[in-house]
């Protein structure tokens, strides 16, 4: 007999003005990850994030575990089935490309995918146009997961993650140098790995890892392809990594202008939010630069 358990949270981050605020007019942003699952509460009219939580649980090999684990996260948090006035949904996982926006056919979308990964059973192939980039995100994601999502959130609005880095990464002011800029956006297991140069996208791709070491190598091999050296590059770091931690010491050891990424600007956040480092979350408070 399986032993029924309440799935928490690893972070809970609110305050008093939760309660005090008519969520009904607020925007609840998601991100789906491998093995996680996290979301921020944020109202658009005073353009400040109120809640936070997210969660993570071991990754499964078959999509409809994930699904299964979800649902349980579902039937703990109430919070869910608010009546928000926006729900975006974002998935963080590594079956994208992209695609020249001149060169882009809607009818073909599956066949841009499928020439650099495979197909997957039981997919959904969607699209992000990034305008600004002349780019379109094609990306697919588990069929069953979003048509669940989909049904309890009442939205079409599905975006993936890595649409809201490059939107992020665009404000950023040091965007515009010549020798070369990496960011950094790391997760349990796997990281993206995103170049430019003079303002100019250079490339963004998803790796898995499982040392500190891994991550350089990508770095600078990608750097080096690219006719950057690692020495010169600037470096910014985000996501799931503190100063002690393994990755971190490894970085810091090779790539000597390692700094973080910090929190978009433009947004208030509750004291809470500000008491952590401001690399956190930073891939969660990025998609509100996609509503």
């Amino acid at each position: 007999m399986p032993v029924a358990y309440t799935i928490q949270p690893t972070y809970a981050i609110d305050d008093a003005s939760l309660l005090e605020t008519d969520l009904t007019t607020c925007t609840l942003l998601v991100l789906i990850g491998a093995g996680t699952f996290s979301y921020a509460v944020m109202s658009p009219l005073h353009r400040k994030f109120l809640a936070l939580k997210s969660y993570s649980y071991q990754p499964k090999t078959v999509a409809m575990a994930d699904l299964e684990m979800i649902e349980q996260i579902f039937d703990a948090d109430k919070l869910l089935f608010t009546a928000f006035k926006q729900v975006l949904l974002a998935f963080d996982s590594p079956d994208n490309t992209l695609v020249p926006e001149k060169h882009f056919q809607p009818h073909l979308k599956k066949d841009y995918l499928r020439a650099v990964l495979p197909e997957k059973l039981h997919e959904a192939v969607l699209t992000d146009m990034l305008p600004d980039l002349g780019l379109v995100n094609v990306f697919a994601v588990d069929k069953d997961t979003l048509g669940f999502l989909r049904k309890e959130f009442s939205t079409d609005s599905v975006i993936h993650a890595h649409s809201a880095l490059l939107k992020a990464y665009q404000g950023d002011r040091d965007i515009h140098q010549s020798e070369g800029l990496a960011f950094i956006e790391v997760a349990p297991q796997q990281f993206t790995l995103t170049i430019y140069a003079a303002g100019k996208l250079q490339m963004q791709q998803q790796y898995i890892y499982r040392s500190g070491l891994d991550i350089v190598y990508y770095i600078v091999n990608s750097l080096r392809q690219l006719g950057f050296a690692e020495q010169q590059a600037r470096i910014k770091l985000g996501g799931a990594v503190t100063q002690d931690s393994q990755v971190y010491q490894e970085l810091n050891r090779f790539l000597p202008r390692l700094e973080w990424v910090h929190k978009p600007d433009g947004y208030l956040y509750i004291p809470r939010m500000n008491e952590l480092p401001p690399h956190h979350f930073h891939n969660l408070y990025a998609l509100a630069l996609c509503v």
